[in-house]
């Protein structure tokens, strides 16, 4: 993305920083955005399989306890089909409740398991947070493309409605 400008200083005396994202930008930004998303749906998903493994291995089987590891993911599933950037920071805090959890275990007992569950949250989070941050951008970089059409469509209309009074 471009460099900010600095643009007139507000009411408060500082200085406002507007973001400028061109089109060549927002093809970079897209492609990171599709990757962010593939990286969090994936380390979602690997959690989610995981942790069905792992109770399904137990000598306790335990539904109780396979609930409560998997309901802070599931409440996601309906948000994870029509994304916003709030989704992604929401999970964010979610993925750092499963790492507060897991590096105890990790630290006690270093098992591929607990390994995998660490890889699985932190890719989770940073995936999370970076799709969050783009799709930041990415509406932002849309809201501005709209906002600039339609002042070329009004100027547009207003100049071809011009012309039409003076023919008049």
């Amino acid at each position: 993305m471009s460099q900010p400008e600095q643009t007139p200083e507000t009411e408060t005396g500082k200085r406002k920083k507007e973001i400028i994202i061109t089109d060549a930008d927002a093809v970079v930004l897209e492609k990171k955005l599709r990757t962010g998303k593939l990286i969090t749906l994936f380390s979602f998903g690997g959690l989610l399989i995981i942790f069905t493994l792992l109770n399904l291995t137990s000598e306790k089987r335990n539904l109780v306890f396979w609930l409560f590891q998997m309901f802070p993911l599931l409440i996601f599933i309906p948000l994870l089909r029509r994304p916003t950037h709030r989704t992604y920071s929401w999970l964010c805090f979610v993925s750092l409740m499963y790492f507060v959890g897991i590096i105890p275990l990790l630290m006690s007992s270093w098992t591929f398991a607990y390994w995998l569950i660490t890889l699985l949250t932190c890719s989770l989070f940073v995936g999370a947070m970076m799709t969050s941050r783009w799709l930041q951008y990415w509406n932002y970089y849309l809201f501005t493309k709209q906002s600039i059409n339609q002042q070329a469509g009004n100027s547009q209309s207003t100049h071809t409605s011009a012309t039409e009074n003076s023919n008049t």
